[in-house]
This record gives C-alpha cells, sequence and structure tokens, in this order.
C-alpha cells in the first residue's frame, strides 16, 4: 500500500477500539459508540456518528480512513447472483459475490489480490499473487455486500440472514493474521454478532495455515479443496513448490472436524477428461471414506480453452462411485457463470490507478 494512506479504523480490532479512544483522550465508552457506528449501523461518513463529540470525530477522520473500499461495477446474473468489482485505495481491485439461496443470502469474500496458490484451473491464480487484504478490507466487503442487499431485496431472501464463505480470490489461510482478525469481529457482540457456523472458510490444503486454525477460538466451517487424490495430478492441477501431500491435510482436517464436533467439507472441482474418471472417483473414497467428511463435487467453470466441465453422464457416474463406496456425495452448480462471478472465475481486472 501506498505509505501516505491513513490507516483503516476498521483494521482495529473490535477489542481495541475502548483502547484507542481512551488514549485520545475520550472515555473508553467511547470506544463502544463508536464500533456501534462501525457495524451495526455501518456508518458511511463520520459526520454521521452522531452522539460522537464533533471534535472527537475530527480528530478521528484526521487520523484513520472509514473506507478502504470502493464500487467499480456492479453485475447482475440471470439466475440472481451479484458480483461487485471494488476498487483498493492503492488502486488495486477485488471481487465479492452475493448468491441468493432459498431462504438467505451468502456472501462470498476475497482475502487477498490475487493468489499464489496457482491452480491451473482457477482464474485468480492467473497473476499471482499481489497482497493480502488488511482485516478491514475483508470486513468492509460484507458491509458493501450487507447495504446492496437491503437496498435490492432477493424474494424469500433477508439482508438481515446471510452466511460467509471465503471462497473469494486468494488463499485465506496465506493470509491468517487478518483472517482471524476479521472473523473476530464477524462473530464479537460488538462486531456483527454471528454465529461462527454462520461461516466457512476454504482452503487449497495450506498445511501451516490449518495447524493454526485448529486453535482459533470461533468454529467456523471449513472447506477443503482436493482435486486430484495422484501426487503427479495433483502437482499438475494445483503446482506450489512444497505442497503438503494430500493424505497429511486430510488428517489435519479431521482434527480440525474431532476438535470442532462438525463435519469438514471436500470439494473436488471436476475437469472433463483430467480427473473424472471411475479410478479417480474410487481413489477419492478410499481417502476420506470412514472420515467426517462430505464431498461437493463442483462442475469446472470455463475459464479459458485448456480445461472445461465434464457432460451430466460423467458427472452423476462420478458421484455414484462415490455413493456406492459409502460416501456423501453431493454436485453443486455455482451460479454466476454468466457474469464469471462463479467458482473459480474471481480475478483482478479493471484496477483504477488511485483514489
Amino acid at each position: 500500500m501506498e505509505r501516505n494512506l491513513p490507516p483503516l479504523i476498521r483494521d482495529v480490532p473490535v477489542a481495541g477500539l475502548r483502547g484507542l479512544l481512551a488514549d485520545l483522550g475520550a472515555p473508553a465508552y467511547r470506544g463502544d459508540q463508536l464500533a456501534g457506528w462501525l457495524y451495526a449501523r455501518d456508518a458511511e461518513a463520520w459526520d454521521g456518528m452522531t452522539d460522537l463529540p464533533a471534535d472527537l470525530r475530527d480528530l478521528l477522520a484526521a487520523r484513520w480512513d472509514l473506507d478502504g473500499l470502493a464500487v467499480l461495477e456492479r453485475q447482475v446474473s440471470q439466475d440472481g447472483t451479484r458480483k461487485h468489482l471494488f476498487s483498493l485505495r492503492d488502486g488495486h481491485a477485488i471481487e465479492s459475490v452475493t448468491i441468493p439461496m432459498e431462504h438467505h443470502l451468502t456472501f462470498c469474500l476475497s482475502s487477498q489480490v490475487g493468489c499464489a496458490m496457482a491452480c491451473s484451473f482457477c482464474a485468480t491464480a492467473r497473476g499471482g499473487l499481489v497482497r493480502n487484504l488488511g482485516a478491514g478490507e475483508i470486513v468492509e466487503q460484507v458491509l458493501w455486500l450487507r447495504r446492496d442487499a437491503a437496498r435490492e431485496i432477493v424474494p424469500g431472501c433477508s439482508e438481515r440472514a446471510f452466511n460467509l464463505v471465503f471462497m473469494g480470490m486468494g488463499e485465506p489461510l496465506d493470509n491468517f493474521d487478518a483472517l482471524a482478525q476479521a472473523i473476530d469481529t464477524f462473530t464479537s457482540p460488538a462486531g456483527l454478532g454471528m454465529s461462527p457456523r454462520r461461516i466457512t472458510v476454504s482452503t487449497s490444503g495450506h498445511a501451516a495455515g490449518l495447524r493454526r486454525l485448529l486453535d482459533l477460538p470461533q468454529a467456523v466451517g471449513l472447506t477443503v479443496s482436493v482435486n486430484g487424490t495422484d501426487p503427479d495430478l495433483r502437482r499438475r492441477l494445483m503446482p506450489v513448490p512444497g505442497r503438503t501431500p494430500l493424505p497429511e491435510v486430510l488428517d489435519l482436517a479431521q482434527e480440525y472436524a474431532r476438535r470442532r464436533q462438525r463435519r469438514v467439507t471436500i470439494a473436488y472441482v471436476l475437469i472433463d477428461a483430467v480427473n473424472d474418471g471411475d479410478a479417480e472417483a474410487a481413489a477419492l473414497a478410499k481417502l476420506v471414506r470412514g472420515r467426517p467428511f462430505k464431498v461437493n463435487l463442483i462442475p469446472m467453470n470455463r475459464i479459458d480453452e485448456r480445461f472445461g466441465p465434464p457432460d451430466a453422464s460423467r458427472l452423476l457416474g462420478f458421484q455414484d462411485v462415490l455413493r456406492r463406496a459409502g460416501v456423501e456425495a453431493y454436485i453443486r452448480i455455482s451460479g454466476g457463470d454468466d457474469i464469471a462471478a462463479a467458482c473459480g472465475q474471481l480475478r483482478e481486472k479493471h484496477a483504477s490507478k488511485g483514489r
């Protein structure tokens, strides 16, 4: 980030706001009022925080930025999925997605600008990792998507009922400190007050991050992307040097499920003629059978001509092999394909030159 940018106020942990205000010479309870404006009331301007003294608002405005994101573009899919392209203060850009479900909304969040995991079937990895997002930039995505939902309610859904999934741009566990702070803000009573059970972190198998996630105070959901059981195929699809062997990753996921007393989801992106054969399905079943896992099968969303999704019969055949082996397996179709908002299609684009 540019060095002359003020810090973001939402980068301050919720629990640190009382101390921050006390350091500025204000009573500590002003920190509670500030937290209310930042999260429950979602203030969009310092002047709107009317129960804070004017001189305190001026002092905060001089030292801290309230906004870290600006909307560059908003697209709506024919299936109701909504994608936002956000400009960051340094001119980079990220994308976030609102997915309408039957009775709630799911907000798909980015954790990095770009990604270092180099998955060959994912658009985000094309430009590599640019930088991590700060906790405030992660949290602010939710605030923007919540505002948008309040303006345009999807029939049957409530803007107050939403789940969060870290399945946007980036590997969340590669940015663990910001991820953990954002989750704390989402679940803190002084933040958004969410149940951890409504938050899911997805990983490509970041073993070091999984070990840290085991000790996270909040029992969030976990999804682990597998996409191939054969080591050579896995290296070809997810070619990060030094990637942890899959059995070790699954052992960590199993320990997470044991400690949290909730199942882990195994995500498997099916790619035509690459990883969709019966032998691969049988190998996957052997790895996950008997563990506290369920499997989501995701037909690949096309990003170029190299890879594509299997046909419906192959998709159902793969699922059938898993189910006959006693593995709980579901087919998940991503929404928003027509606006490049589906799984694996998000990427940095239209980056501005700053604000």
